[in-house]
């Protein structure tokens, strides 16, 4: 297989860099035992862990911000009705908690596919993967639902910029600095990663693209019925920004407009663009990460309401 773009294209990663950031973890470190590459397949256990520790830490910091959030502007009795009717309200929509300690049993999970390979075991050592993968994916799943939820109780009971406002300063954290292009796109594969659930990218010359089959958070939210109840999936109205100008978006998603506002306010660019699909649940929607933020179409900015910058340093 040729691995090598055109010769005069402008292409940052390979064929084989490409298809393997693409792959769920526990997918690469199938194969690479299965090439008996036990070099390799230690590199992807420590990826493993790594992305389920920041899926972990991302969902269990994402919820406590918002829950902060509430804690500013209401009493403790109101906070405490808020968690208590979420997890009546979630009980049999999304999973139990994997243990008492989240982060602590993922890490001896870890470790135990690392002792499992350091003695040759490669049977165990997948047996274990899959499980923290497993397991992790179950974390991700109940903490999903319950940000979603957390949202759609801000948001039915406060007015719509309030709830903007919530969703800002929860995604307000470290944005990416002054790096280069290949470690911005490494970033954000990593990030998508983080959803445990595998991706299609695809380089141009312009820009890489992002398509999961069905968006791993958002998507399945959608799918897993949690828009079912508008206590636990309530859609934003629009048109306004963060609904990216239509019509409605379901809160989950609203994260993403929120993130590019905020990149475009620090940066001038956004982070990343999210195309949504025109059948959200159903089609696949498209992340995009421009070379060069000169190429960026003038609409992604637009639909933010704010006006792209007349002249931008790649």
């Amino acid at each position: 297989m040729n691995d090598e773009g055109p010769a005069n294209s402008n292409r940052v990663f390979s064929v084989e860099e490409l298809r393997v950031a693409s792959m769920r973890s526990v997918d690469a470190f199938a194969e690479a035992l299965a090439h008996k590459d036990d070099a390799r397949a230690g590199e992807f256990s420590k990826r493993l862990r790594y992305e389920t520790l920041a899926m972990l830490r991302s969902y269990d910091g994402w919820e406590d911000d918002l829950i902060a959030w509430v804690a500013r502007r209401e009493e403790a009795a109101t906070v405490e009705a808020l968690r208590s009717q979420l997890n009546d309200r979630l009980k049999g929509q999304c999973p139990e908690p994997i243990a008492e300690e989240p982060e602590s049993h993922l890490s001896e999970i870890a470790r135990s596919v690392a002792a499992a390979l350091d003695a040759g075991n490669r049977e165990l050592a997948l047996v274990q993967a899959t499980k923290l993968h497993d397991d992790a994916l179950n974390h991700h799943d109940r903490g999903m639902a319950r940000v979603t939820g957390i949202l759609s109780w801000i948001g039915n009971r406060y007015e719509a910029t309030l709830l903007e406002e919530a969703m800002t300063e929860s995604m307000a954290g470290d944005l990416l600095g002054d790096v280069s292009f290949r470690e911005q796109a490494e970033a954000l594969m990593h990030y998508t990663r983080v959803h445990l659930h595998p991706f299609e990218l695809e380089e141009d010359d312009e820009k890489i693209t992002f398509t999961c089959p069905v968006c791993p958070s958002g998507g399945r939210l959608l799918q897993n019925g949690q828009y079912a109840d508008s206590n636990l999936g309530m859609e934003l109205q629009g048109p306004r920004p963060f609904t990216y100008g239509r019509e409605s978006l379901p809160v989950y998603c609203c994260h993403e407009p929120a993130i590019e506002i905020a990149s475009i306010q620090k940066t001038g660019v956004p982070m990343f663009i999210v195309e949504p699909s025109d059948e959200l649940g159903v089609k696949p929607c498209k992340t995009y990460l421009y070379k060069n933020s000169a190429g960026i179409p003038e609409r992604f900015y637009t639909r933010l309401g704010l006006e792209k910058p007349s002249s931008k340093p790649s």
